[in-house]
């Protein structure tokens, strides 16, 4: 009896046991939530309060036009600057966004994105464990193993799942070459062009992709894009489907806010491009022409063959050579004007298994709407065109039969602001206002500026505004009476009693003290300061460079040695020098004052000055 009375305590014993530590060890672990804990609608309301990306727009409108004129090859032309405001919707469409960085880690299908980032170069990633997923290529050529399934999406299974496809692809390259080139006159331009946003991603192209600037180019971009397939993830049916039984909405929150929906690749475009910056001192014209000479045969064949013939007619030619794909890997190169090396480089020939990713194409995870982003930017656009019959500067062309008929001839003349000019008629007294392809006046030349005028009855006989006539600036004109003998000035919009004698200019030694002045014409101004301005004798035959800083004269030149020896037809009565753009340009009116040519002041074989032309 004790026996049996033992063995049931031994028997309780140890169910008591087995059932205390069973409750101990249920109090001390917390249940684990799965992916299936949680339903569709739980992913979706973190999906959804992230908002969409906003739709963008193409647009282009015109901010501001500008209409100056150009000596080229001693040919006056009229141009015409327009500044545009233009919107271009960027990753739209079947070429998506633009992939400037093949090592780009984060750029594969089914690589989940944060839709804020996608301006970027590199965007940010949604860094969640995720499920499986099926890719596949756009080839129908034979190949029995076109599509690949992987357990876990990611970067490394990602790039199993493509080489499995590509190794089992026939070699052969789809004939598909496409050819575009745009007109580009501005960096900002050039990043529209190419599809990329120019705060944020355009800064990786343009350091080694960027502007000559020894000459004044015209530059053409021409694209040469070959895709060599397309390698797609297959559209996820459901939004729990994207992600590992581990991630929770919380998960995903973290990367998914309001202002940065969730999006993911769908598709990568794999191939070879060639981005080539054509520069030259031709005419765009005649790059456009040559341009299109050259590469139209491309189009639709698998390999490029071109001889730069038409390309080696245009001057001064340089081409930068941006090459993504193909055997030459990514590279860029400067070919100068060795075209031999650009016949090369488009010549060597590919497999498809040495295509680079060119571009990607993004959709929400919400809709599976392909998304895009607003790429915004201004830029400028100058077009130019002979000038007409009389050749006349566009700024000037207004003058003919108008200055004589309601002043009479000019006296003296300078810049205001831009191609602002006023012309001071001959006896001192009087001036007009000429603006915008506008003559207004005469007016009183009390009325030009606050204050008495100088040098009493005697008037004004030469005028130059010193600190030249960049928009912005604050005029300081100075004044030199119509017997050549005195000057003053005026400045902050009043006449200023500053007179005094010529032959105190240069600290006494100046050249022109005994004849007078006659003329003045602005020639430069020092930021830091010191300027200079030509100024002719009384009577115009000969004329010195003064400058300020120090006070000092060049010596005497006759007037013969302006521009080629014996071009400038006359004696000066009256000058006007200014900048257009970033050109030099000189008026110079006969003594008369009844005509001018247009001048840049050199001496080289297109430097004949232009006109005479009539007031």
């Amino acid at each position: 009896m004790k026996t049996q009375n033992r063995f049931f305590k031994l028997i309780l014993l140890v169910v008591s046991t087995v059932v205390l530590t069973s409750c101990s060890d249920n109090s001390a672990d917390e249940p684990i939530l799965q992916n299936e804990d949680f339903t569709e609608a739980d992913f979706s309301k973190v999906v959804a309060s992230a908002g969409e990306l906003e739709i963008p727009s193409t647009s282009e409108e015109l901010l501001e036009e500008k209409e100056s004129n150009e000596v080229i090859d001693g040919a006056v032309w009229n141009c015409t600057t327009k500044t545009y405001d233009a919107l271009k919707s960027g990753g739209t469409g079947r070429d998506g966004f633009p992939l400037f960085n093949p090592n780009a880690s984060v750029i594969y299908p089914g690589s989940l994105l944060q839709g804020k980032s996608l301006r970027k170069a590199t965007p940010d990633v949604i860094a969640v464990e995720r499920a499986g997923g099926t890719i596949s290529y756009n080839l129908n050529n034979g190949n029995l193993a076109s599509s690949f399934t992987v357990d876990k999406v990611a970067k490394s299974s990602i790039q199993d799942a493509m080489n499995n496809i590509i190794a089992n692809s026939p070699y052969d390259l789809p004939a598909n070459f496409s050819f575009t080139y745009s007109q580009v006159q501005s960096r900002e331009a050039l990043a529209l062009s190419m599809g990329v946003d120019f705060e944020n991603a355009f800064a990786e192209v343009s350091a080694d992709f960027d502007f000559s600037t020894e000459r004044e180019y015209n530059r053409v971009l021409v694209e040469l894009k070959q895709n060599f397939y397309t390698m797609s993830f297959d559209i996820p049916t459901s939004l729990k489907g994207l992600f590992a039984d581990s991630v929770t909405p919380e998960d995903l929150a973290k990367y998914v806010q309001t202002g940065n929906p969730a999006t993911y690749i769908s598709d990568v475009s794999y191939g070879r491009i060639y981005y080539m910056l054509v520069e030259s001192t031709s005419s765009y014209t005649e790059m456009n022409a040559a341009v299109e000479a050259e590469f139209n045969a491309v189009v639709g064949k698998t390999e490029v063959e071109i001889d730069a013939s038409a390309l080696r007619e245009l001057s001064e030619v340089k081409i930068k050579v941006m090459a993504f794909g193909g055997e030459s890997s990514s590279t860029i190169r400067t070919i100068g004007g060795n075209l031999s090396e650009l016949v090369n480089l488009l010549a060597e020939s590919s497999t498809i298994s040495t295509g680079l990713p060119l571009s990607y194409v993004v959709r929400s995870v919400n809709t599976n709407q392909i998304v895009g982003v607003q790429l915004a930017t201004q830029y400028d656009v100058t077009e130019c065109t002979p000038a007409p019959a009389g050749g006349e500067p566009i700024h000037t062309a207004h003058w003919k039969g108008q200055v004589l008929s309601r002043m009479g001839p000019v006296g003296a003349a300078f810049a205001l602001q831009g191609t602002e000019f006023i012309l001071i008629s001959e006896d001192g007294k009087r001036y007009m206002r000429s603006f915008e392809a506008k003559l207004e006046g005469p007016f009183p030349l009390s009325e030009l500026f606050d204050g008495e005028v100088p040098f009493g009855d005697d008037g004004i006989g030469a005028a130059c505004n010193i600190v030249g006539n960049e928009p912005g600036t604050d005029p300081l004109v100075m004044f030199m009476s119509k017997n050549g003998l005195f000057y003053n000035y005026a400045a902050s919009g009043e006449w200023k009693d500053w007179e005094s004698n010529i032959e105190d200019l240069a600290e006494g030694n100046n050249p022109l003290a005994i004849s007078g002045v006659g003329a003045m014409l602005f020639n430069s101004k020092d930021p830091l300061g010191p300027s200079t301005r030509f100024m002719f004798n009384k009577v115009g035959s000969q004329y010195a460079l003064y400058r300020n800083n120090p006070n000092s004269f060049t010596q005497v030149f006759n007037r013969s040695e302006w521009g080629p020896d014996n071009t400038l037809p006359f004696d000066v009565g009256a000058g006007i020098g200014f900048f257009l753009g970033n050109t030099r340009q000189f008026i110079l009116f006969d003594s008369t004052g009844t005509q001018y040519v247009i001048s840049n002041g050199l001496s080289g074989p297109n430097d004949t000055p232009l006109g005479p032309f009539e007031l």
